[in-house]
């Protein structure tokens, strides 16, 4: 297992640890991304058949195509992309997408950051030595956190600071208005990483990602999406490095921001 150092920038507490039985989260991600290359610019299919090969735990197989968009003066233009190539479990949960210029592994029954970190580190392996990828320009790091019970959401001020809350803390006097949607939105800066958080209510059979199934009644989402872009030579032990300062960073942040009512609701401890 690759050790990592830990990264508190939040609350500065290397301690203090959350355990939950059962995490509200509705998705995981971890992206790289890297250049475009002149050897991916002929027909990569060679190569993604032989990577794929190589995923014994991802048997389902696709193909799709990007979509691009462009703003021009004369208003948005949509146009084709690249291939995208994708692999998932036989239950669906878990997800591997590779197009020309990016990898990506998601999950939506996530089992911890060890397994996820095992399983990541097999795909690079797998990108190292069939993809020929020699850089990176970024890596990103995924948590979106979904509460949909309606007895939690009409009391999530017990579960989570206000300030992520936005317009969903404040009451008004009528008991006939509802609130039917709320964005609240942060970028924070910290050494080499960028963390943006995204919180408030998502209306019912709508979703924050194509990835998340949507929920048939309103929810309540803390979206953490770490990364950073630094153009660094592509190798393993790196990657993984900068994945767990990423997920570092997204986990310090959920730690300021919960209580010890969501801690005790979504059975934890710490």
């Amino acid at each position: 297992m690759h050790e990592r150092e830990r990264f508190r920038p939040f609350t500065g507490d290397t301690s203090k640890r959350i355990l939950l039985n059962d995490a509200p989260l509705s998705m995981v991600l971890c992206q790289i991304r890297w250049p475009e290359l002149g050897h991916l610019q002929l027909d990569m299919k060679p190569r993604v058949l032989e990577f794929g090969s190589k995923l014994s735990d991802y048997p389902i197989f696709q193909e799709s195509q990007e979509i691009s968009y462009t703003v021009t003066p004369e208003g948005v233009h949509q146009g084709g992309g690249g291939t995208v190539f994708q692999w998932r479990s036989i239950d669906g949960t878990w997800n591997v997408s590779l197009g020309r210029r990016f990898l990506s592994l998601y999950c939506t029954d996530y089992p911890g950051f060890t397994i996820f970190s095992e399983r990541l580190t097999k795909i690079l392996e797998l990108l190292e030595e069939h993809m020929g990828v020699p850089l990176i320009e970024r890596v990103g790091v995924r948590y979106v956190n979904q509460i949909v019970d309606a007895r939690l959401i009409d009391n999530l001020e017990e579960y989570v600071s206000p300030v992520v809350l936005g317009y969903s803390s404040l009451v008004p006097a009528s008991p006939e208005i509802m609130l039917v949607s709320n964005a609240n939105q942060a970028l924070y800066s910290i050494e080499d990483v960028m963390l943006q958080v995204r919180s408030g209510m998502v209306p019912a059979d709508q979703s924050v990602d194509p990835a998340v199934p949507a929920a048939n009644t309103e929810s309540w989402v803390l979206d953490l999406d770490a990364f950073n872009g630094n153009v660094l030579p592509f190798s393993v032990p790196d990657v993984l490095d900068a994945v767990g300062k990423l997920s570092d960073t997204a986990y310090d942040f959920f730690k300021l921001v919960v209580t010890d009512g969501f801690i005790r609701e979504f059975g934890g401890e710490s």
